[in-house]
């Protein structure tokens, strides 16, 4: 899902600033159905999930429990996808404090939820009780940002739903594929990272459990400002404010090497402490702290990368980011990961070299990349891509009498 709406912070946010407004609305529309539609297969996956998961040789009695789980979630996913897409359409046109009262909002909610039908005596449904008040809560973060949309702030860029978003699928789905390699890659090897730790034993599995939860605490900070940093690069493009923009980049760029360092700090710093945050398990809480060093150095370069990637999206250039991020985590990070951790008997550690030497890698090629970037040249393809657009929605409303 994050990955297809990459999609909107090019489009969306270069077609606000460029005198395209209405098409901001049409993006929105095609981005919903297009991902409304990529999501029928996967709610498969998640239904048949018990047997592919068996399937794996993962315990039946997990992959049981996995799987009612997830069908509970399909509930609420499509709405979670909706609110995705509606999250970027307001965040290119400059709208960020209604999806960050929303989620206080809802986040309060949730609690409340989960306590009430997971624990409650009275509601308690048990275990099904933790999906089902997630489902009710995307429900709520979309409803509440519709309600925002229609009546405070960010109904100018709609222009009701249109017949349009049903064609001209090409422009949208030309960033969306790459967009979700762009996105999507880093998070399927830290998922093959933690698959290939249960195979190191359960001592590895317990800490990688611990170094994922401590990434997904801070990895929003870099990923946030990503978000902001494609936004604003495409605004400014969308503009034609050239010189802007290339400064814009480089500040982010900045900002992205600060939070980079805070993140390895806090996790290099408190290495020897972090696990307890999770267990008490003084073993446990030890070889964490090993591979911590390793996981620490990580997401310096992984930081940058996020907030680089944004600038792409902002360019229109999430092909770029793809080709990167792919090859460097499948055929290189992950290969030197497996070699070091079974092969030189690293354990945890070494599957944490190989995303580190794959991430500084990477990191370097997004710098040279975006500090030779020809600022002159992306903003004629910005107006070419809404010049095109512009045309194609022209055209449908002329030869549509019942448009």
């Amino acid at each position: 899902m994050y990955g297809a709406a990459t999609a909107l912070d090019t489009l969306c946010s270069q077609a606000y600033t460029s005198g395209n407004m209405k098409m901001v609305g049409v993006y929105l529309q095609r981005a919903i159905i297009i991902n409304l539609l990529g999501f029928i297969p996967i709610a498969y996956i998640w239904w048949e999930s018990e047997k592919i998961l068996i399937f794996f040789r993962q315990s039946p009695e997990i992959s049981a429990q996995a799987a009612l789980y997830l069908r509970y979630l399909l509930i609420g996913t499509p709405a979670y996808l909706m609110f995705v897409n509606l999250e970027r359409y307001l965040l290119a046109q400059g709208i960020m404090n209604a999806i960050t009262y929303v989620l206080i909002i809802c986040c309060i909610i949730n609690a409340c939820l989960n306590f009430m039908l997971v624990w409650y005596k009275p509601l308690s449904l048990g275990f099904i009780g933790a999906p089902i008040s997630t489902s009710i809560t995307y429900w709520l973060m979309l409803f509440f940002l519709v309600i925002y949309t229609k009546f405070i702030n960010g109904y100018q860029a709609w222009d009701g739903w249109s017949r349009a978003a049903f064609r001209g699928w090409k422009p949208i789905l030309t960033l969306m594929i790459p967009g979700i390699f762009m996105v999507c890659s880093e998070w399927w090897a830290l998922e093959c990272i933690s698959f290939l730790a249960g195979y190191l034993g359960e001592l590895s599995l317990a800490s990688q459990g611990i170094i994922t939860s401590t990434l997904n605490m801070l990895y929003p900070i870099p990923f946030g400002v990503s978000v902001v940093a494609s936004n604003r690069v495409g605004n400014l493009l969308g503009a034609g404010l050239v010189e802007r923009a290339k400064m814009t980049s480089k500040l982010f760029m900045q900002i992205a090497i600060i939070i980079s360092l805070f993140n390895a700090a806090i996790m290099i710093g408190f290495k020897d402490i972090l696990g307890y945050i999770f267990t008490f398990d003084d073993d446990v809480v030890k070889y964490t702290s090993y591979a911590l060093i390793f996981t620490g150095l990580f997401v310096i370069p992984d930081g940058i990368n996020t907030v680089g990637s944004g600038i792409l999206r902002g360019q229109g250039r999430q092909n770029i980011g793809a080709l990167l991020n792919t090859p460097g985590y499948f055929f290189v990070g992950i290969p030197i990961g497996i070699l070091a951790a079974f092969k030189f008997k690293y354990g945890l550690r070494g599957l944490w070299i190989g995303e580190m030497i794959c991430s500084f890698i990477v990191c370097i090629i997004l710098i040279i990349i975006i500090c030779r970037t020809d600022w002159q040249r992306q903003l004629e393809e910005c107006k070419k891509r809404m010049k095109k657009d512009r045309d194609r929605f022209e055209s449908i409303i002329s030869n549509d009498p019942d448009f």
